[in-house]
């Protein structure tokens, strides 16, 4: 019970001062009811777990990725968002994270087009998507209708037409502080991350890669019903971002 009180507090004093805490910090700086030498000693036996580093140029420690994984996973649960897109694109710069929003649209395929065996176009409530003519195509749509939007691309990827899944990119999509991608973020190409494509790469809820993580949760945005992901460095304040957005809101 010690470890996880003492474990619990390192985390929270990091995140709040982002510098390294020494045993004697932690104790005076969260009034632990234990002695620096009892914390010394826990620090050693979280270390040996590898849930704190201990920081070589001072003499104090930093919580580990295992351990912020974890907290993170018990903390960010938060739900009911409502902010607009102006406070959104301050927040991400003032947290150094990447913010996106897709528009949540229950777009209803209403009917199928043949133009001249040349084009297909699939015309759907307000928007339409235009394709090259293939006759396996045109009769393939021809049973999506009545299905909507996000199901029709679900479908698509399940008979292996990937190829055109660019075609249905017709909801509205706001990305924030793209800077933070450009310096940091290597593993999908930019130009999936600043389209549609990032929200199916991503389950809802909490996704870990090396140093970032992902949270992807619905929002209103502008009063509009939305998918809204953050992705910033494990490192950072998630807690003071959300309370941020929730003061904002």
């Amino acid at each position: 019970m010690k470890k996880e009180i003492i474990l619990e507090n390192l985390i929270k004093t990091y995140l709040n001062e982002q510098n390294p805490i020494s045993s004697g910090e932690l104790k005076r700086k969260c009034e632990l009811p234990f002695s620096p030498s009892t914390i010394r000693n826990y620090f050693q036996k979280l270390d040996g777990e590898g849930l704190i580093v201990k920081v070589h140029i001072s003499s104090g420690s930093i919580p580990s990725k295992d351990a912020l994984r974890d907290y993170w996973y018990r903390n960010l649960l938060f739900d009911g968002i409502n902010v607009s897109s102006k406070q959104l694109e301050e927040i991400a710069k003032e947290f150094d994270v990447f913010i996106s929003y897709k528009e949540k649209q229950n777009l209803i395929l209403k009917n199928v087009f043949n133009v001249a065996n040349k084009f297909i176009i699939l015309d759907f409530d307000t928007d339409e998507v235009v394709l090259k003519y293939q006759i396996e195509i045109l009769y393939l749509f021809k049973e999506f209708i009545g299905y909507n939007l996000d199901d029709i691309k679900k479908m698509i990827g399940l008979v292996k037409l990937n190829h055109i899944l660019n075609k249905f990119s017709i909801n509205k999509i706001e990305n924030f502080n793209r800077e933070f991608l450009y310096k940091h973020y290597k593993d999908f190409s930019i130009d999936d991350l600043l389209s549609e494509k990032l929200f199916d790469k991503f389950n809802y809820g909490l996704s870990f890669n090396q140093d970032f993580l992902a949270y992807k949760i619905d929002a209103k945005v502008d009063t509009k019903d939305t998918e809204f992901i953050v992705i910033g460095n494990i490192y950072n304040n998630y807690l003071e971002l959300f309370d941020s957005i929730k003061e904002a809101s």
